[in-house]
């Protein structure tokens, strides 16, 4: 429901904030980001054309398979698919993999309300472990009221207070923290009650 309500909608205008304060790579080099939960490739081809690196999964192979032809019809879609690698995994499967201090910004739209929760603080912890210092971490959290929650069976979704959100917070700056609690729209399907915290943060 939630993939079909989006399908053709732009780039999640929250990444595109966050990457305004995006510092340059010390070194003069290429950043690099990791783009969780794809999806169909939008947000990993604003990646691409704002000149990072991007690493990129989605649990769904066929989101992979659109986020691939996506780059492919590109104008310059040799080079794109040289410096974007799409993987085939949930955030559970690959947060282990993830190498300390090798990344500039995480982009994890929508996706950490969906990790389960015995799992969630040891996958935060990869998430802000891999942020090199300075680089930005751009997601959602679920607060208790959202639908998705209320609906859920026990212990298969992620939900959090300000709080708690605070204390994950802790290594980093807070950029931009807006909560929404209020009935919308999933995309351009059907109607629902949103409980979300939109966080743009800096590793310290």
């Amino acid at each position: 429901m939630y993939l079909a309500g989006n399908e053709g909608a732009p780039p999640r205008e929250h990444l595109v904030r966050a990457m305004a304060h995006a510092r340059k790579a010390a070194d003069g080099g290429r950043l690099r980001a990791l783009d969780i939960g794809c999806g169909p490739g939008r947000e990993a081809l604003v990646l691409l054309r704002a000149g990072y690196e991007v690493v990129a999964f989605d649990p769904y192979p066929e989101m992979l398979e659109l986020a691939s032809a996506l780059i492919a019809r590109e104008p310059d879609a040799a080079e794109l698919e040289r410096l974007v690698r799409f993987e085939h995994a949930t955030l559970e499967s690959f947060a282990p993999t993830l190498e300390p201090s090798s990344f500039d910004l995480v982009h994890a739209g929508f996706v950490l309300p969906f990790v389960l929760p015995a799992r969630f603080d040891a996958c935060f912890a990869r998430l802000a472990g891999c942020l090199r210092s300075g680089g930005l971490l751009c997601g959602q959290f679920f607060g208790r009221d959202d639908e998705f929650i209320r609906s859920a069976e026990a212990g298969t979704m992620s939900s959090h207070s300000r709080e708690e959100i605070d204390r994950l917070l802790a290594p980093f700056e807070a950029i931009e923290i807006e909560e929404i609690n209020r009935r919308g729209r999933i995309g351009k399907g059907r109607d629902k009650w949103w409980h979300v915290f939109h966080v743009t943060a800096r590793l310290r």
